[in-house]
């Protein structure tokens, strides 16, 4: 199998759409002799802030000297990125390698009786067949959706589960309220598990059903906001930060390159995260844990691609995604000394808070333009542009390519151009800036 081969095998199996629940997966693992059982992982799961968590872990556990393995999605710009080795994405030798045992897997169970798998039970396969090819020491996993009927779930019992922070999302497969979509996430706690992350979160009812999962299942809990990185200094290259949190061994001053107050929460889930598996008598440096934290750069995330003119991208999909792009473009650029004013263009998925996500931009917004995320659930720039004139009373452009909207760039030195919204559109527009 060749790699152009392995990821059209892949994408065909689109037709599928999105399947909750693990009997497909598991028996594909069947076939495969349950690689996954072999692996030490730390399964993820959560809202918002999954990815930034986990390659913030996956880095810090490579700086430790550990192989480490890290399955993330949705894919930004390449789909490679979502399996990556020692923070480098899967070679495409590799991946048609791992391809060509799971589709032979996967052609097994049909031919068994069983149903075709989706594509993200199938990348799922494809992630613990190449970790385990590669023998790692540790696998960090994020949920693709909800949790407990989610193909990652198909792992035994984590090393470490983290549970990030818990917000309206997904209503529609994971329930209409906080308490029971936490539910959904808190089942990646099983027995055997080690140690359980909560993050801080908004709602008790949430803690209480995270902390009765864990004790039911005899885990430790680990309270994220006691780690929560504390900082010293932002500007836009980084942020300067300290811990006091591991009192016995202060992590003293360090740079991370991650921007946004948001990221030093996750950083203290990913902190709490290392301190479960140091107590379990995994060495971990401290010096380790500063480099690997410093040298995580997130594309897609309160990301800055030029100063001159000033164009950020932020893949906040979400209602709560969004409130933290606000509160961060107010820190950096709107509630300043010298404040910029805000060239927006926005792109959304159809199954999201638009209305909430919208009282929450366009009131900050000089001008407003509209871009159609790559994806078929994607809700069409023309009508996001009607549907803002019509609320709103602005004037909106609709755009039909990233390359269009990039053409209207505002150079302006007191305009900041930020393109915000579904990741299926940031990548788009991430890519064509960069091919410019």
């Amino acid at each position: 199998m060749t790699p152009e081969e392995a990821k059209a095998y892949i994408q065909s199996r689109g037709v599928f759409g999105s399947v909750l629940g693990l009997d497909t997966i598991g028996a594909i693992m069947d076939e495969l002799n349950h690689p996954e059982r072999s692996i030490k992982c730390i399964h993820i799961a959560g809202t918002n802030g999954k990815g930034s968590t986990a390659h913030m872990i996956s880095a810090v556990l490579t700086e430790a000297g550990y192989q480490t393995g890290l399955y993330t999605s949705p894919a930004l710009e390449s789909f490679n990125e979502r399996f990556c080795l020692n923070e480098e994405p899967i070679t495409d030798e590799d991946l048609a390698a791992a391809t060509e045992k799971v589709k032979a897997a996967a052609e097994a169970v049909v031919e068994k009786g069983g149903a075709e798998a989706t594509c993200f039970e199938l990348e799922t396969a494809i992630a613990f067949v190449y970790f385990w090819d590669k023998k790692v020491d540790f696998a960090v996993i994020e949920v693709g959706l909800g949790g407990r009927l989610d193909a990652t779930n198909i792992i035994p019992g984590p090393k470490c589960a983290v549970i990030t922070k818990i917000g309206m999302d997904h209503t529609e497969y994971l329930g209409d309220t906080l308490e029971d979509i936490a539910a959904e996430k808190a089942a990646i706690i099983k027995f055997g598990t080690g140690g359980v992350v909560m993050a801080p979160q908004s709602s008790e009812g949430v803690r209480q059903v995270i902390e009765k999962r864990a004790w039911d299942k005899g885990a430790r809990i680990y309270d994220g906001e006691q780690y929560k990185l504390q900082l010293v200094k932002a500007d836009l290259d980084g942020q300067l930060v300290t811990s006091r949190s591991l009192a016995y061994h202060p992590l003293g001053r360090f740079r991370i390159n991650l921007l946004g107050r948001h990221q030093l929460e996750n950083a203290g889930n990913a902190l709490a995260a290392l301190v479960a598996l140091m107590e379990e008598k995994y060495v971990i440096p401290f010096e380790a844990i500063r480099q690997g934290i410093n040298h995580v750069k997130l594309h897609g995330r309160f990301e800055i691609l030029s100063k001159s003119p000033m164009v950020l991208i932020d893949g906040a999909h979400n209602l709560d995604g969004i409130q933290c792009f606000v509160d961060n473009l107010d820190d950096y650029f709107l509630k300043t000394d010298k404040p910029y004013r805000l060239n927006l263009y926005f792109g959304m998925l159809k199954d999201k808070d638009i209305d909430g996500c919208l009282k929450l931009l366009v009131p900050r917004a000089e001008k407003i333009s509209t871009l159609t995320p790559d994806n078929e659930r994607a809700v069409d720039a023309e009508a996001m542009a009607e549907k803002i004139k019509n609320e709103y009373g602005k004037d909106v452009t609709a755009f039909d390519s990233p390359e269009a909207a990039l053409d209207t760039l505002d150079d302006a030195d007191d305009v900041v151009n930020a393109f915000v919204g579904s990741l299926y559109m940031i990548g788009k527009v991430r890519t064509a800036f960069f091919n410019r």
